[in-house]
């Protein structure tokens, strides 16, 4: 009885260390990853670096007597047919974009898709491409989303893509393009 008294506690230490919780989560960080690719991709060298990331607390004695969590990593696919084919005419299609973009006349918005954010100073014709370049833009980012979370498993995830490209969008805008703030107004990077 005394050697059960002794090892009791023993163990019970042990298993506190020992604990593993296995969780299957949204892949944020691998989408983010996948996010910032396809943006480098489509807009090229007008595409900024992001912002260096905050760094979290460090790690402490007590942290490491925490029960810890294990994650289920994922890759990314961004290589299947219809997503290369989607990026494909993107990246075609930023050539005839950054004119507007760096004239103002469009802007990235809160949600990462593209906005006429105004047309003063265009002709007939210019609006006109202007706003047909916005539609396919945005057009193919919703399938983009669609696909990504399709093809990785994770249909019902299709917000959450979204707005981390929101967010890569943003990030990547080149200095002097308009981005549309939180409550509707816009101002330049």
């Amino acid at each position: 009885m005394k050697t059960y008294a002794r090892l009791l506690p023993l163990l019970s230490i042990f298993l506190i260390i020992s604990c593993v919780t296995i969780n299957i989560y949204f892949p944020a960080e691998e989408v983010r990853g996948a996010a910032d690719r396809i943006v480098d991709e489509v807009w090229g060298e007008r595409a900024q670096d992001p912002p260096p990331p905050v760094k979290g607390p460090g790690s402490s004695l007590f942290n490491l007597l925490q029960p810890s969590s294990a994650y289920a990593a994922q890759n990314i696919d961004i290589t299947t047919p219809e997503i290369r084919a989607i990026r494909e005419a993107m990246k075609e299609r930023s050539a005839s974009l950054f004119p507007f973009l760096d004239s103002g006349h469009v802007g990235v918005g809160a949600d990462g898709l593209l906005k006429v954010r105004t047309t003063d100073g265009l002709d007939l014709k210019a609006r006109g491409e202007a706003n047909r370049l916005v539609k396919a833009e945005n057009d193919d980012r919703q399938r983009l989303y669609k696909e990504i979370a399709r093809a990785n498993g994770f249909p019902d995830k299709v917000d959450e893509v979204r707005n981390i490209f929101a967010q890569s969008w943003r990030d990547r805008a080149a200095k002097g393009w308009y981005l549309e703030q939180p409550g509707g107004a816009w101002a330049q990077k």
